[in-house]
């Protein structure tokens, strides 16, 4: 999105009277502000005594009133310059610019709708400036004051000597007390518009055009500010410390020159790479660019929005090898790539015989495409980590079957094994039609089923100059010459008959390798550049196209209908053979014909006597079904989530995801992880479920775990609720029991071979079953509930609301990413529905309540808005969907208030439906009463159905529904603000209605389709590996289950001293017995042995004699186990048996609360025995014994000690033995301990 993008709804209001040229131009941005401080704001500048200025007040979108507001203004002051946009850009700065370029003034000033003028703030200031000769600021002194409950508090005064030292450290100028030349704007460019520069547009202005203008401080009071108001962005928009300090020194003057902003962009990062590290420009698209495109969306394009969340992801770097190009690899690789503002992956094409040359260690994926011989090596051992997917759109097992030519890819030939063997080898297999995905699992089942496609600008609506004869085409090539031959004498009919007013036109076959048509026949020969010749369709047209297909061999049936978009580039109705896979389009998007020539002629006469406007309408059918299945945009994160899909498989190799429910009944977190499980399944992952025990609803869960997984395993059993039992209002910390119940699941999953494990809700027993299994633990958390310690309780975590998942990132310290509940295609169908009837309503007004009946989501006050609406004299149903004997007593009151007021007929209780659909395609609007949230399921089905949502703004409501623009935000929970908010929406017209819905859907469509989800899931979990991963160490391997990004973004100086204090003291206590924190200290000689403490002799005599002793082995503390998972260290010798070890603790400072404990885990990953104890009391000067429940017989070299700690406030290392590697790599680490 780019500035030029951002002003094709402006509109100018001026009245031509006065002056032509004032000296000022005071601009005054301003977005639903009528309530009051506008009209204060206009007037305060309005009133001046210095009278020379035109004041631009730009409207930034609002839909509150402020039109008629502004209007009074202009008709009373001609000073007064309206400028209205249509659309709220979210970029006050952008809004500041645009007036900039439309001002007269020689000089530019600054006044916004929430802050106030002092009656001589321009003649103070002006009296300065106008002395100048040299383009120059001014500026005074500012009073700042913050809004709060209680009125607005004074907290400073802004304004001091200029000093471009002291500016460099922090903003002491307010915006609307500066004054500058319009020049200025030349020299160092305008306001950086930027999204990321929101909060500082202002300050990195002054630091530009500090770094050679004069400024001049005013000492007068020359304006009021306000902060922390409503719609402000220093309330709005989280700071970012460390990207706007970096941002900042990106050099942009000339980006930013009045000449040059037009094609400045808005969003994109590309220009930062030299100052941000590839993560830090994932977070900003992440955290800033995704969430703001996500509400501010007007101006972007379709394809932008499509591939609007790619820079968030891990980028890709792709090595595509064909044994020769060909134009397939654009369709199936290079549509997605080209388009624009696509960021999650690049290519490199080699072909198949040239892989050898191609150096491939930057190479993340490699894609064999239909590859037969050297590209083999890449699925064998020479592949050197990187991810393999095979990928057929045509049938590679299957090209014998169609005749003699193929003979060298036939099953016994080398070319055939090495084709199995690349299948069997790689780590997923992707194909293009559900016969090629049948065949890959004969040899592999990780199988990807994606569909062909076509950049969406190929098949836009254009102007078709139909004139004179039909124009029928055959897009084809030589291989088709048999089943075309077959066709011919129906085309000759055609021909003969319709000689004046047909030609035939022939692109790829040549029409002079068959008898002669009796018509006009045009001729193009195969191009090989794919571009070329969409664009060659996209400038001609052609009324029908013809696609025969033999369709007898399976080779032919695995073909994809890519002819069906190509036949719409051209502007053509597609008839095509009646034999799969055509057979399967839908009936009404083309015209299917069996293989005989009397039917195809049939066929084509039929459509030739079609009127135009019949033919017109099979088209536009066939161009939307294009547009919503086939276009690169819907597929992009198909194809991305394909790429990160096999990156994931060659992790996981043949080990099962792992899906733990909290519950059985059908809430929303339980669908929201359902729906995971099942598209992850979609990718041939292999799944098991786990859910709690429940005789009540765990039946219906069990069928709709079979129904979305295709009968995948699922466990039942008993776990410890997440939730204080005291106060189910809280959560509660991680329990000894939690790990002895998660010792026992894992018993029991231990055949199963469980690879990564995926939670919902906050579940300790999950956090610790994933310690037990040791494998990589991702949870899906919703509403933020206190009481629990969370610190890093998962290796990788997402939250649906941006909102909560800021307070589980800063109490967990692991990244939190928003991922919403993926919305089913259904409800995005219905919203097609709807507009084709432009949104109208059919009868009274239909509204559906959904969710559990609970006093939380407070049910109650919409059936009481109701009563309302209805006192007001409007006519409205409300239907209350969801379980209604979860909390049978607030049912019940729910019941009785229906009853006595008289709802009966007015408000229907339906209970839990299982086709929620049902209700959104016929009612009109959602009604959300909650009084908390966290994403509503029920808001994303609404705004994909096209249904209004009005609501509250609880949990993460408004990061999606802007007030007034994609919903309607009410004031609060309460039943009369409710009512206002639906009345409000009655009274809109139709047109406004259907402007807010679509803006509804545009935002859904971006973050709720299933495609998108299933990317981000890959995306997600493969971030957990990366977190998880442990580093294998010989002799004794050292594992720590790292949790990274502990520390919050920032610390505090204080913090920071403290932290450092504290390591500097425990390594000063530790000093006289050699023992340093490991990143501390350098590698000793042997010789600190000798200093051991007496009471360590028998660690020490035991590592000696198990473990052999090196001249440089050293003594060390390890790294805090509070900020790991485990500590896990492999002992490559046999024990007949083990009843007890002891080990070195040292808690940096004393504590009583946390635990520590051990587990051994055989060589097959099987936990053998485990036990904690307490961190009160031990002592770090003696030895702590860890006894186990029961000795451990015959433990085989290779088995494992892990130890871990628990709900610890302070770092807890453990004493280990350090030999440095001989030359090169880690060194390696030894348990300092005594095994009985």
């Amino acid at each position: 999105m780019k500035f030029g993008d951002c002003s094709c709804d402006l509109s100018i209001r001026r009245i031509q009277k006065g002056r032509s040229e004032p000296k000022v131009t005071v601009i005054l941005p301003t977005f639903a502000r009528a309530d009051g401080l506008l009209q204060l704001s206009i007037e305060s500048v309005l009133s001046q005594s210095y009278g020379d200025f035109e004041l631009i007040i730009v409207d930034d979108g609002s839909r509150d009133g402020t039109a008629d507001v502004l209007n009074e203004y202009h008709s009373a002051d001609t000073r007064v310059v309206i400028h209205s946009y249509k659309y709220n850009s979210g970029l006050p700065a952008l809004r500041v610019n645009q007036a900039a370029l439309h001002g007269r003034g020689k000089y530019i000033a600054y006044q916004f709708d929430d802050d106030l003028w002092t009656e001589d703030s321009l003649k103070a200031r002006m009296a300065w400036l106008e002395r100048q000769s040299v383009p120059s600021v001014v500026y005074g002194s500012c009073d700042a004051y913050r809004a709060t409950e209680e009125g607005d508090v004074f907290q400073r005064v802004l304004g001091q000597e200029f000093n471009y030292a002291l500016l460099l450290q922090g903003n002491y100028i307010a915006n609307n007390s500066v004054i500058h030349h319009a020049a200025l704007f030349e020299r160092h460019g305008m306001y950086d518009p930027h999204v990321v520069a929101r909060r500082y547009s202002d300050y990195d202005l002054w630091l530009r055009f500090g770094r050679t203008a004069q400024f001049q401080w005013i000492d007068t009071t020359c304006s009021v500010v306000r902060s922390n108001m409503e719609n402000s962005l220093g309330r709005d928009i989280r700071a970012n410390f460390t990207r706007t300090s970096k941002y900042l020194q990106i050099d942009r003057d000339r980006k930013l020159s009045p000449g040059n902003i037009v094609n400045y962009d808005l969003i994109s990062a590309e220009t930062w790479r030299n100052r941000f590290s590839e993560r830090e420009i994932r977070e900003y698209y992440r955290e800033e660019a995704l969430p703001f495109i996500s509400k501010f969306n007007d101006y972007c394009t379709t394809t932008e929005l499509a591939v609007a969340a790619s820079g968030a992801m891990e980028h890709k770097r792709i090595l595509v090898s064909k044994p020769d190009y060909s134009t397939s690899v654009d369709v199936t690789v290079r549509n997605f790539e080209r388009l624009e503002g696509q960021r999650g992956f690049t290519s490199t094409f080699v072909r198949e015989r040239d892989i050898s040359s191609f150096d491939t260690s930057d190479t993340d994926i490699a894609i064999l495409y239909r590859t037969v011989g050297s590209a083999e090596k890449l699925v064998t051992s020479e592949r050197k980590g990187i991810s393999c997917a095979y990928l057929m759109d045509d049938n590679m097992l299957r090209f014998h079957e169609v005749g003699p030519e193929h003979s060298s890819i036939a099953p016994g030939t080398s070319a055939y094994r090495s084709i199995v063997a690349q299948i069997t080898g790689s780590d997923a297999v992707i194909g293009y039609s559900d016969q090629i995905i049948d065949d890959f699992k004969t040899h592999n089942p990780h199988a990807i089923r994606l569909n062909t496609n076509i950049q969406r600008r190929y098949i836009e609506p254009r102007f078709y100059n139909r004139n004179g004869k039909i124009r029928v085409a055959i897009l084809s090539n030589k291989f088709r010459a048999s089943v075309i031959s077959k066709i011919w004498p129906g085309l000759q009919h055609i021909a003969s008959k319709y000689r004046d007013d047909v030609e035939f036109h022939f692109w790829g076959v040549d029409p002079g390798d068959f008898p002669a048509l009796r018509c006009d026949v045009h001729f193009r020969p195969f191009t090989h550049s794919y571009e070329r010749y969409l664009d060659e369709l996209s400038r001609t047209y052609f009324d029908l196209s013809l696609t025969p297909l033999e369709g007898e061999t399976r080779a032919d049936q695995s073909k994809s209908p890519i002819k069906l978009l190509e036949a719409v580039a051209a502007g053509a109705i597609s008839v095509m053979s009646d034999v799969p896979p055509y057979s399967g389009l839908p009936d009404t998007v083309c015209v299917k014909v069996p293989n005989r020539p009397e039917d195809w002629a049939d066929a084509i006469e039929g459509l030739l006597t079609l009127k135009a406007e019949q033919r017109n309408e099979i088209l536009e059918r066939a161009r939307a079904f294009v547009e919503r299945a086939y276009t690169a945009e819907v597929q992009y994160y198909d194809l991305y989530g394909a790429l990160a899909a096999t990156e994931l498989h060659a992790r996981l190799k043949n080990k099962v995801i792992l899906y733990a429910f909290h519950e059985a009944a059908l809430g929303g977190a339980t669908l929201h992880l359902l729906q995971h499980a099942a598209l992850v399944a979609s990718f041939g992952f292999r799944v098991v479920g786990l859910v709690r025990w429940d005789g009540k609803f765990g039946p219906e869960f069990a069928r709709r775990w079979r129904e979305a997984v295709k009968n995948a395993p699922l466990l039942e059993e008993d776990w410890p609720h997440g939730m204080n039992s005291a106060n189910d209002s809280q959560a509660r910390s991680l329990h000894a029991t939690d790990i002895e119940v998660a010792q026992r699941i894992g018993e029991r999953l231990g055949d199963l071979n469980v690879g990564l494990v995926h939670f919902a809700t906050w579940q300790p027993t999950m956090t610790a079953l994933g310690s037990v299994l040791g494998v990589p633990v991702v949870a899906s958390v919703h509403q933020y509930y206190e009481g629990a310690n969370t610190r890093a309780f998962a290796h990788a975590v997402h939250c649906s609301s941006s909102t909560h998942g800021e307070q589980w990132k800063k109490v967990s310290g692991v990244p939190v990413r928003r991922i919403v509940c993926p919305v089913d295609s259904v409800f995005f169908s219905l919203f097609e529905d709807r507009e084709v009837r432009n949104f109208a309503m059919r009868g009274p007004l239909q509204i559906v309540v959904s969710g559990t009946l609970q006093p939380r989501k407070n049910q109650l006050a919409a059936i009481e808005a109701a009563l309302l609406l209805r006192k007001a004299g409007h006519d409205v149903t409300v239907h209350v969907i969801g379980y209604d004997d979860l909390r049978p007593d607030y049912a019940k009151i729910c019941g009785n208030y229906v009853a006595e007021q008289g709802l009966e007929d007015h408000v229907i209780f339906h209970g839990f439906v299982s086709d929620p659909e049902h209700f959104y395609a016929s009612c009109d609007l959602l009604l959300i009463s909650a009084l908390d949230e966290s994403m509503p399921q029920t808001m994303l089905q609404a705004m994909a159905s096209g249904l209004a949502v009005v609501s509250p703004n609880v949990g993460g409501v408004s990061e999606l529904i802007k007030h007034r623009y994609s919903g309607l935000i009410a004031k609060n929970t309460s039943p009369e603000e409710l009512a206002q908010s639906v009345k409000e929406f009655i009274g809109y017209s139709t047109a406004r209605r259907a402007e807010m819905l679509r803006a509804a859907y545009r935002t859904i469509s971006i973050l709720g389709r299933s495609s998108y989800v299933r990317a981000e899931l890959m995306d997600l979990y493969l971030s957990a590996f990366k977190r998880w991963v442990p580093t294998s160490i010989d002799v004794a391997t050292e594992t720590s289950g790292l949790r990274q990004d502990m520390l919050p973004d920032r610390f505090e100086p204080a913090v920071a001293s403290t932290i450092a204090r504290l390591h500097s003291e425990v390594e000063a206590q530790h000093f006289s017995r050699p023992l340093r924190l490991a990143r501390a200290v350098t590698l000793r000689s042997s010789g600190v042995w000798g200093t051991i403490s007496p009471v360590f002799a028998s660690l020490e005599l035991f590592n000696r004699h198990h473990f052999g002793r090196a001249r440089r082995d050293e003594l060390r503390l390890s790294e805090s186990l509070s900020d790991l998972s485990y500590r896990e260290y492999t002992v490559h010798f046999a024990l007949p048996s083990l009843s007890a070890i002891h080990l070195g603790v040292v808690p940096l400072v004393p504590t009583s609360l946390g635990f520590i404990g051990i587990e051994i885990v055989s060589s097959k990953d099987k936990i053998l025995g485990s036990t904690i104890r307490s961190l009160a009391g031990l002592e770090s000067d003696i030895p702590a014994r860890f006894s186990l429940s029961a000795p451990i017989s015959d433990l085989q070299a290779g088995w494992r000690l892990r130890v871990f700690v628990r709900e610890a406030n302070v770092p807890v290392t453990i004493y280990e033995v350090v030999r440095p590697a001989v030359l090169h790599g880690a060194p390696k680490r030894f348990p300092f301990a005594k095994f009985e």
